[in-house]
């Protein structure tokens, strides 16, 4: 923390004359200065990254199958349950419909593998885009 009344004496000896003595003082706060200000952003990314922790939690949920966040009032998923128990890692599951008499979908994680197969579909409209595009060729 600044010692705020060295300043008062960096005054006090730049009006007795002593300017050396007073630059030296500056100097040694100018340096107090540039660690505090570089504390102060370290802790300012600390806090932001705590802030963003903080939002996933509180719109989290669970519904017995994967994990959801909700975002800007849409469900934004589904997430691996077991990625996430396991490392805390939200991972997108991968959803494939099934041709089957059901026609349901099955949730895959990429990352671990884990499958679930959900009582309750998804709308298609909301399922996330397919990671990559595929452009024709012009013939």
């Amino acid at each position: 923390m600044i010692e705020y009344y060295r300043f008062y004496e960096v005054e006090k000896l730049i009006n007795q004359g002593k300017f050396d003595q007073a630059l030296v003082e500056l100097r040694s706060l100018q340096k107090l200065y540039i660690e505090l200000a570089q504390e102060n952003a370290k802790l300012r990314v600390q806090l932001h990254d705590l802030e963003d922790v903080l939002s996933i939690s509180r719109n989290i949920i669970f519904d017995g199958d994967a994990y959801w966040i909700i975002s800007g009032g849409q469900k934004q998923g589904p997430f691996c349950p077991r990625c996430y128990h396991e490392n805390g890692d939200l991972i997108r599951m991968n959803i494939e419909k099934r041709l089957d008499a059901y026609d349901k979908s099955i949730w895959t994680c990429p990352h671990c593998q884990f499958t679930a197969e959900p009582e309750i579909e998804i709308d298609t409209a909301q399922a996330p885009a397919p990671k990559a595009k595929i452009i024709p060729f012009m013939q």
